[in-house]
């Protein structure tokens, strides 16, 4: 059997698989032990999402076939101990000359999860997990450069409930260059980040009358590497998240932040938003469900000055607005994916309900800049502060409880901030995913 066969094929075997788990498990005590299995299929397929020209040969096109396992322990009420193993590999239709490999077998998740020990009002989560706090401007990817394969944080976290509406969130995080913390099964170096980083910080959230806000300070240190000849830095956030109900069909949500400290020998003094406002019309075709209006401000560096204005995206380079322009930004700063810094979006969006398990969306942003690209980094900027105009379409559906996928397509029209032979780009992604959990 060739390898283009072998790859898809082997994917469906686990599926198949695992579908016998629950078969196993019947007539056993069901209280202590829980199992999951999740089988993600993804074809992609893009041109000119990084260079913005077509007269270079860049096309990518292939699959993604992410499989995961889970178990979870919990020899009592308040006490579980989870594992979660996951693999993700590719195969390449385009570049013809990538090599399959079934790359790395990593521990996922690994912690203790600790729910009011000796009765306190408070819960404790140590090791390796996930961490998403408010819509995830701050925290929410450890580690951006193995893409969505996982997102966890090595640290700890302890949740201390004041009341039921309110709550303070304690956390500490360090996450290294690749995984040498934890056990890798065909340890391929992956890269997950640029330098090692580690961070800190306290997050409020809670509800005040209908309105819920959330308050936080955060400090992230990332160390410099010297062979690389990377800089470090220290960056203090503080902000405040915001839901306010105008009215039942109307919500507005806003976030604010502040960063000051150091950007290698020099001072940061930085900040960064963004407002989004929904309306809900519970309507059916052709009219639209929901009705988004909103905006995004990210301050950039100013070249005239001699601090550091840049935003630094903290904990959260993942594709919050768009899964295609997180390439376009490669280029800006120091090849770093998903860095959402000088950067302006002014959107408009509408999601249709189709049937009950279909779902529409579609977004248009007009994108821009604080400052003028600074053509001495290398980056060929165009001298103007229009990024372009990006549109994003999404089908989503559920067929039934286990399964669940979409389909995405954006295309993006570059600007003025752009230099050279400037072309669009068109990008597309389709998903299936089964999940099963015992």
């Amino acid at each position: 059997m060739s390898n283009r066969l072998f790859r898809p094929i082997s994917s469906l075997l686990l599926i198949l698989a695992v579908l016998s788990i629950p078969a196993l498990s019947n007539g056993q005590e069901k209280s202590k032990w829980s199992f999951g299995f999740t089988e993600r299929l993804r074809y992609i397929t893009w041109n000119n999402a990084i260079d913005l020209d077509s007269n270079f040969d860049d096309e990518s096109s292939f699959t993604r076939h992410r499989t995961c396992f889970s178990a979870n322990f919990s020899p009592n009420s308040s006490l579980s101990i989870a594992v979660k193993l996951t693999n993700e590999f590719r195969n390449y239709f385009k570049p013809d000359n990538r090599d399959f490999e079934i790359h790395e077998l990593i521990l996922d998740q690994l912690y203790m999860d600790w729910k009011r020990p000796a009765g306190l009002p408070l819960d404790l989560k140590l090791g390796r997990q996930n961490m998403i706090l408010g819509e995830g401007f701050v925290i929410m990817d450890g580690h951006p450069l193995d893409g969505s394969r996982s997102i966890y944080f090595n640290g700890g976290r302890m949740d201390l409930h004041l009341t039921d509406s309110h709550k303070i969130t304690l956390f500490g995080v360090r996450q290294n260059i690749t995984d040498d913390i934890l056990p890798v099964i065909n340890d391929q170096d992956q890269r997950l980040i640029e330098q090692p980083e580690e961070g800190f910080g306290l997050y409020y959230s809670g509800r005040h009358g209908k309105v819920g806000l959330d308050l936080y300070a955060i400090r992230k240190n990332i160390l410099g590497v010297t062979v690389t000849q990377l800089p470090g830095s220290a960056i203090n956030t503080i902000g405040l998240r915001s839901v306010i109900p105008v009215f039942p069909a109307l919500s507005v949500t806003a976030e604010a932040a502040y960063q000051a400290g150091t950007y290698n020998s020099v001072d940061r003094k930085a900040w960064g938003g963004y407002f989004h406002a929904d309306y809900i019309m519970k309507q059916a075709l052709p009219f639209p469900a929901t009705i988004t209006l909103g905006g995004i401000g990210l301050s950039g560096d100013d070249p005239d000055t001699k601090q550091w204005e840049g935003w630094d995206p903290l904990f959260s380079r993942w594709p919050k607005w768009s899964e295609s322009y997180i390439y376009t930004l490669i280029r800006e700063f120091g090849r770093r994916v998903a860095y959402w810094s000088n950067f302006t979006s002014i959107y408009a969006g509408m999601t249709f309900k189709v049937a009950e398990p279909v779902q529409i969306k579609l977004q248009i942003h007009r994108l821009g800049a604080m400052h003028e690209s600074i053509t001495s980094s290398g980056f060929p900027g165009g001298g103007g502060l229009s990024r372009g105009t990006l549109f994003i379409a999404k089908m989503n559906y559920q067929l039934n409880k286990q399964l669940s996928g979409h389909v995405l397509f954006e295309t993006f029209s570059p600007g003025n901030y752009y230099a050279g032979n400037l072309d669009s780009y068109h990008w597309f992604r389709c998903e299936l995913l089964y999940s099963w959990r015992s």
